[in-house]
Protein backbone atom coordinates (compact mmCIF):
# COMPACT_ATOMS: atom_id res chain seq x y z
CA UNK A 1 0.00 0.00 0.00
CA UNK A 2 1.40 3.10 -1.18
CA UNK A 3 0.01 6.24 1.56
CA UNK A 4 0.24 10.26 0.61
CA UNK A 5 -0.25 12.15 3.36
CA UNK A 6 -2.25 15.38 3.20
CA UNK A 7 -2.45 18.28 5.13
CA UNK A 8 -6.16 20.37 5.80
CA UNK A 9 -5.96 23.47 6.95
CA UNK A 10 -9.57 23.35 8.85
CA UNK A 11 -9.48 20.02 10.80
CA UNK A 12 -13.74 20.47 10.67
CA UNK A 13 -13.36 19.13 6.77
CA UNK A 14 -11.27 16.13 7.67
CA UNK A 15 -14.25 14.06 7.60
CA UNK A 16 -15.62 15.38 4.63
CA UNK A 17 -12.47 14.57 2.50
CA UNK A 18 -12.02 11.11 3.63
CA UNK A 19 -15.60 10.52 2.81
CA UNK A 20 -15.31 11.86 -0.81
CA UNK A 21 -11.74 10.20 -1.64
CA UNK A 22 -13.89 7.11 -0.57
CA UNK A 23 -16.26 7.62 -2.57
CA UNK A 24 -13.57 7.90 -5.39
CA UNK A 25 -12.66 4.43 -4.61
CA UNK A 26 -9.49 5.45 -2.56
CA UNK A 27 -8.50 3.96 0.60
CA UNK A 28 -8.67 6.88 3.27
CA UNK A 29 -8.61 7.84 7.38
CA UNK A 30 -7.98 10.64 9.36
CA UNK A 31 -4.87 9.84 11.17
CA UNK A 32 -4.10 13.12 13.29
CA UNK A 33 -5.83 16.70 13.50
CA UNK A 34 -6.29 17.87 9.92
CA UNK A 35 -4.09 15.15 8.38
CA UNK A 36 -5.67 12.80 6.24
CA UNK A 37 -3.28 9.35 4.46
CA UNK A 38 -5.12 8.08 1.89
CA UNK A 39 -3.88 5.63 -0.88
CA UNK A 40 -5.61 5.54 -4.41
CA UNK A 41 -7.02 3.04 -6.00
CA UNK A 42 -4.99 2.07 -8.66
CA UNK A 43 -2.01 1.10 -5.60
CA UNK A 44 0.04 -1.10 -8.18
CA UNK A 45 1.11 1.92 -10.84
CA UNK A 46 3.89 4.06 -10.22
CA UNK A 47 4.47 6.44 -7.58
CA UNK A 48 4.32 9.53 -9.59
CA UNK A 49 0.89 8.48 -11.37
CA UNK A 50 -0.47 7.81 -8.08
CA UNK A 51 0.49 11.41 -6.90
CA UNK A 52 -1.30 12.84 -10.05
CA UNK A 53 -4.46 10.71 -9.55
CA UNK A 54 -4.74 11.55 -5.64
CA UNK A 55 -3.78 15.52 -6.63
CA UNK A 56 -6.96 15.58 -9.01
CA UNK A 57 -8.68 13.81 -6.80
CA UNK A 58 -7.87 16.87 -4.37
CA UNK A 59 -8.09 19.61 -6.93
CA UNK A 60 -11.50 18.94 -7.38
CA UNK A 61 -12.72 18.61 -3.86
CA UNK A 62 -11.23 21.99 -3.04
CA UNK A 63 -13.10 23.65 -5.73
CA UNK A 64 -16.18 22.04 -3.95
CA UNK A 65 -15.43 23.30 -0.56
CA UNK A 66 -14.07 26.89 -1.70
CA UNK A 67 -11.75 28.60 0.62
CA UNK A 68 -10.22 25.09 2.59
CA UNK A 69 -6.93 24.60 1.48
CA UNK A 70 -5.84 20.64 0.89
CA UNK A 71 -2.14 19.38 -0.12
CA UNK A 72 -0.28 16.49 -0.35
CA UNK A 73 3.18 16.79 1.98
CA UNK A 74 6.55 15.78 0.54
CA UNK A 75 8.02 13.48 0.42
CA UNK A 76 5.13 11.48 -0.25
CA UNK A 77 5.09 8.31 2.87
CA UNK A 78 5.32 5.33 2.40
CA UNK A 79 3.84 2.38 4.18
CA UNK A 80 7.07 0.73 5.66
CA UNK A 81 7.47 4.28 7.56
CA UNK A 82 4.59 4.31 9.72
Amino acid sequence: MRLMRILINDPAYADDLVAYLRRCGCAADVVGRGVVDATPPHAELEQSYLRMELDAYLRVWREMRGAVKAELLEPPITAEAI
